[in-house]
Formats: C-alpha cells, structure tokens, sequence
C-alpha cells in the first residue's frame, strides 16, 4: 500500500468518524429539545386541569370558560402523542439508518 492511498484511507475514516459524530450530536440536540417541548406541554396541561378544577367549583356562568378550558386540554393532548410519537419515529428510523449503513 502507497502512502499517499494509506493518508487517503485515514482521511477518509476521520471524516466519516466526524460526520458520524456530527450526526449524533444534531439527533442528540433535537431529541432533547423535543423531551423539553413536551415536558413543558405537559406542565401547561397540568395548569389547565387546575383552572378546569376551579371552574368546577363555581359552575355558574362559567359554561365558556370550561368549554374553552377542555378545548385546551384536548389539544394539549394531541400536541403531547403527537410529539412523543415524532421523537418514537425519529429514532427508529436513525436505528435502522445505522443498521443498514
């Protein structure tokens, strides 16, 4: 084996080594601010089930605030499975990118 094919060889591996930490490193990032997102949803959805709460106390004259309130909750929700489910898909297709690589 020349030198130079031997440097071309070593090169070729730093790269892919940086490219594979680079990638690593955005997944990790986006991961977290996914996990962040729907920690913070979840605490939003918590205070919303609080105001549900004290709309329940006092009934009276509180019929939009308690449709708005449950309209809220629902979407929470949504927002929440959906999210989990985005960060679920993200890494399974990352696992079987690296399987078939």
């Amino acid at each position: 084996m020349s030198d130079t094919t031997q440097n071309e060889t070593v090169m070729e591996i730093f790269l892919l080594g940086l490219k594979t930490w680079l990638a690593e490193i955005k997944w990790l990032v986006r991961s977290l601010f996914g996990k962040f997102e729907v920690s913070r949803l979840e605490k939003e959805l918590k205070r919303e089930y609080g105001i549900l709460g004290h709309i329940a106390e006092a009934p009276r004259g509180k019929k939009a605030e308690k449709e708005l309130c449950l309209k809220q909750i629902e979407f929470l929700k949504e927002e929440i499975a959906t999210l989990k489910s985005e960060l679920a898909g993200d890494r399974e297709k990352r696992m079987n990118d690296l399987r078939t690589k």
